[in-house]
């Protein structure tokens, strides 16, 4: 799935723990990866210029790490304009499986990408998208080194929901524990609530079985309120180390390029994000 990937550097700290993302989202060494900066300043993009040769150097760096480290299939690349553009352009260009890029600050609607937010990029691209958090402590980088150890995926039953199951699949070997939850947003009655608490029990319990034919440890929640707040308490109780979900859910008009509960999670999630698009999934 993630055979190429788009790693986008500002070359702040934050982007700098990227690298340690990579590692655990791409394990395969074949794995192709672009590592690219994009300049605000169009004479800075000038190779003769002293701003190019200097973020040369901290790219190369990077790029060394990874050749180093395994992945001989890394190179470098700058373009100049608009971040989010750019990144967009890029991905299309070099077909890439995944883009990742950093958040910076509390909150992902703060975080700036050179002057673009990460989450004008979350909308504008069809590709899957990887947001790291801020790391602020030492607990917070031990996530950052293990992203796999505990993953919620939160589900509404249809199929673009459940693309997250790939991403779990292909990583199998290399995840530790996968969280699901159904949040139940709305219900005619009392009655109603209770079958639909119970049937979204059943469900998840059935995928929580399918990971323990992985060898994944698999435990599940369902609540009920509103899904995007549900989904942010629960990646706090449970410490989660990375949320994976799908850009869209079940009854969303065709083309559609974000959900609300996609875009509230992404706006407020204090934990790293790997979000999904529709075109990863099956059509319904």
């Amino acid at each position: 799935m993630f055979d190429k990937v788009l790693m986008a550097t500002d070359l702040s700290d934050e982007a700098d723990g990227l690298v340690q993302c990579f590692y655990s989202l791409c394990p395969d060494v074949d794995t192709e990866v672009t590592v690219a900066h994009v300049f605000k300043d169009k004479d800075d993009a000038e190779p003769g210029s002293s701003a190019y040769k200097k973020v040369q150097s901290r790219v190369r760096a990077v790029v060394t790490e990874l050749r180093r480290a395994g992945y001989e299939d890394a190179h470098e690349l700058y373009r100049s304009g608009e971040v989010f553009e750019e990144l967009t352009d890029i991905a299309e260009e070099e077909d890439a499986g995944l883009i990742m890029v950093a958040s910076h600050g509390k909150g992902f609607f703060k975080s700036a990408l050179l002057g673009s937010t990460t989450f004008d990029l979350a909308r504008a691209t069809d590709r899957p998208l990887f947001v790291s958090k801020p790391v602020e402590n030492d607990a917070e980088e031990m996530l950052q080194k293990n992203l796999l150890r505990r993953i919620l995926v939160p589900t509404d039953f249809s199929l673009k929901s459940l693309s997250a199951l790939d991403v779990i699949r292909m990583l199998r070997e290399h995840i530790n524990e996968v969280v699901f939850v159904h949040v139940v947003e709305r219900s005619r009655s009392q009655d109603d609530l209770d079958d639909k608490m119970k049937t979204a029990g059943r469900r998840l319990q059935e995928l929580a079985d399918e990971m323990k034919i992985f060898g994944i440890k698999s435990t599940y929640h369902v609540r009920k309120g509103a899904a995007s707040k549900e989904i942010l308490r629960l990646a706090e109780k449970e410490d989660v180390s990375l949320i994976v979900m799908a850009k869209t859910g079940a009854g969303l008009v065709k083309g559609l390029v974000m959900g609300s509960t996609a875009q509230n999670v992404t706006l407020n999630a204090e934990r790293s994000l790997l979000l999904l698009p529709p075109e990863n999934a099956a059509e319904e």
